[in-house]
């Protein structure tokens, strides 16, 4: 008894600080857009460093240096298992349930509800920063979090994954052209510094338009392979592959639909996986007819996956506490409320997983261009990291490469939405001013990538594995050098001139 009361009273402060965190803190990506300095015309204008926007943390910077850095790497990690938790737990059980009320394939449920819901922090980042902050998004944000989320996050589904997932052609060009047109449409709207209400408009129809195709994907699919079919061999594969695809369950033996074991969770931290190699949505056991999982309490039977849940334990009662479970018959219904409370915690966990990554950067005193196009771009795409990876795990590649990019598309939604508001009901008429420094290089460096991932992927045999994984990495890591090295004004015309925490950018 003393025991659960001890649990009972952790639990609680834990929920009654991370609701505070929530309700009083400004979110990352509030920060992010300022951590740049801004080259307007023939003047320049001082960096903001990243952590003026977050609470100062425990300690001060002799502590942290004297060892307390230690504490900030021990949460970083615990936000990576509390993401991990929830995105397996009650994000895509809630996904896949909606996937399935819906119809909708795999892909296109990656590129809709899963880049809406694993990006979720960062539109509500670009909110506050309509209302709170007012900061236009630099190059750091838009360059490190796109290639990551392309080249990154896929290098990871393929070196963390037993799995080798087979990758329809139609739904990465659909979705690759989708952000090639979002990238082009950014490239023209902040061309002039500035942002007026009709450039918000557009990339809100353009994100619209996007989603209507997605609507009558399965029609626009047939119609593209049977006039491209003859000249593009991998088309007319995706189309046999597409026709004989079950969207939702996947089939063990012909006539038989596959049982999954129900584990504490299927990411394998605490069980192992069932041995499938390629299946569609599972479901988690969701069929209207399956039992009820086991309780997210029963304590796993392997010693060190007993370690994790130890650890874990304060997550899995946070969660129980204030998400429904819709993997339960009770609260099957609810897989909406389910949906909505999985993105709330996602951006909370990423919240303070940012928010802890930005002082150790600034203890280590990484500099904040490095900051920007590394960790901090790794850190806010965490939930896409963890939920591409989690379902590439499992074989659902095309879920996994929708997401990748989909999210990418998102993101512009995530831009257009605040211009929109700002220009149209803040300050009508008024255009927003924004940083274009370096942006022929963004658009060529996110060109490369989005050409260079479809080829790869095609080259590769339209596989997921291992091998295609490496090879994003080492572009990825490319990539980010010569970013870094433009931002450091090492390459380019940018040139600065370091004083001590502020920099200046000269043009």
């Amino acid at each position: 008894m003393q025991k659960k009361g001890g649990s009972t009273w952790a639990r609680r402060a834990l929920l009654l600080g991370i609701f505070w965190a929530v309700e009083h803190l400004p979110l990352p990506g509030a920060s992010l857009p300022q951590r740049l300095p801004r080259a307007t015309g023939n003047g320049t204008q001082c960096v903001i460093s990243p952590s003026s926007e977050f609470p100062e943390g425990f300690f001060t910077k002799q502590e942290r240096m004297d060892g307390g850095i230690i504490i900030y790497f021990l949460i970083i990690l615990y936000m990576f298992l509390a993401v991990s938790v929830v995105c397996d737990e009650y994000f895509l059980p809630s996904l896949e349930i909606i996937s399935e009320s819906l119809g909708l394939s795999q892909d296109v449920a990656g590129a809709t509800f899963m880049a809406a819901g694993s990006s979720a922090p960062e539109l509500v980042t670009a909110f506050l920063g309509v209302f709170i902050t007012k900061g236009d998004i630099g190059i750091s944000t838009i360059l490190g979090s796109a290639i990551y989320n392309l080249l990154g996050i896929c290098a990871a589904c393929g070196l963390l994954s037993n799995v080798v997932s087979t990758l329809s052609c139609w739904p990465l060009f659909r979705d690759c052209a989708a952000y090639a047109i979002s990238v082009a449409a950014i490239f023209g709207i902040i061309f002039d510094n500035q942002v007026y209400w009709y450039e918000g408009t557009l990339l809100l129809l353009i994100y619209g338009l996007y989603v209507l195709v997605l609507c009558f994907d399965n029609k626009i699919n047939q119609y593209i392979v049977k006039k491209c079919s003859s000249c593009c061999t991998c088309l007319a594969k995706a189309m046999e592959e597409r026709t004989e695809q079950q969207p939702l369950m996947g089939w063990e033996e012909e006539g038989q639909p596959f049982s999954r074991r129900q584990s504490r969770t299927d990411s394998g931290i605490f069980h192992e996986d069932s041995g499938y190699s390629q299946l569609s949505i599972s479901l988690h056991g969701l069929s209207q007819g399956s039992e009820d999982p086991p309780s997210v309490f029963s304590m796993p039977e392997a010693d060190v996956k007993r370690i994790f849940w130890v650890l874990s334990l304060p997550i899995i009662t946070l969660l129980f506490l204030t998400t429904p479970d819709c993997r339960r018959k009770f609260w099957r219904n609810y897989f909406m409320i389910t949906f909505l409370m999985s993105a709330l915690w996602i951006s909370a966990f990423t919240y303070i997983l940012v928010w802890m990554v930005t002082i150790t950067g600034e203890t280590l005193e990484i500099p904040d261009t490095v900051m920007g196009l590394t960790l901090l771009a790794a850190g806010t795409s965490i939930p896409d990291t963890v939920a591409s990876v989690l379902v590439a795990r499992k074989g659902q590649g095309d879920m996994a490469m929708s997401n990748i990019v989909g999210s990418n598309v998102f993101d512009m939604l995530c831009l257009g939405v605040p211009w929109f508001i700002k220009t149209v009901f803040i300050n009508p008429l008024t255009p927003v001013e924004v940083n274009s420094r370096g942006l022929t290089y963004i658009t060529i460096s996110l060109n490369i990538s989005i050409i260079f991932l479809f080829l790869a992927i095609h080259f590769n045999g339209w596989k997921l594995d291992r091998k295609l994984g490496v090879v994003c990495l080492v572009l990825y890591l490319g990539l980010a050098i010569l970013s870094v090295l433009y931002e450091l004004g090492i390459i380019g015309n940018n040139k600065i001139d370091p004083n001590s925490n502020e920099h200046k950018w000269q043009k």
